[in-house]
């Protein structure tokens, strides 16, 4: 995502619950890559991800994430017509 320039282009990130057979975290893996370089508010879900009960996530829709409230995560559009 930081060499296709990705990190230049969004306000936020959602990250899953993820670990690898090694047992390090998706959390660390993308702390170490961004380091100082970026700044924008990263939410960890443990209802979205590699997991059974997974959460819904309308690819394209624009979101507002608010890390200071409850509901972190709210859906300003439709995301379905």
């Amino acid at each position: 995502m930081k060499q296709n320039n990705i990190f230049d282009q969004i306000k936020g990130l959602w990250i899953g619950n993820y670990t690898h057979e090694s047992k390090i975290n998706l959390e660390d893996i993308v702390l170490d890559v961004i380091k100082d370089e970026y700044r924008f508010p990263i939410i960890k879900s443990e209802t979205f991800g590699h997991i059974e009960r997974k959460t819904v996530i309308p690819i394209g829709t624009m979101a507002r994430i608010n890390t200071s409230e409850i509901n972190k995560i709210k859906l300003i559009e439709n995301c379905v017509k």
